[in-house]
């Protein structure tokens, strides 16, 4: 899958479940979801189960950081970078 196929998904499923009610915000690829206030932590849990479910991959608990989970820069490089769960 490309890149700005994975950062689209994202937004719009990031959109879709916690800014639906924000009319007219832009969410950018920078934009910070903590420092923001668009994820708690019920939403990183939601998130990391979409992640797990649309691309096949395992999210380990201690790679659930900023680092990796904070941006859809950061998301789309740590789901890139991660190996399909079915992966040889």
């Amino acid at each position: 899958m490309a890149e700005k196929d994975i950062k689209s998904e994202l937004r719009k499923f990031i959109i879709g479940n916690y800014l639906r009610g924000v009319r007219g915000y832009q969410l950018s690829d920078d934009d910070s979801f903590l420092k923001k206030a668009i994820l708690d932590s019920i939403g990183v849990i939601e998130l990391t189960n979409f992640i797990q479910a649309k691309y096949g991959i395992r999210v380990k608990v201690n790679e659930i950081i900023p680092e990796n989970f904070d941006t859809l820069n950061s998301l789309e490089r740590y789901i890139a970078g991660k190996p399909k769960k079915n992966a040889p």
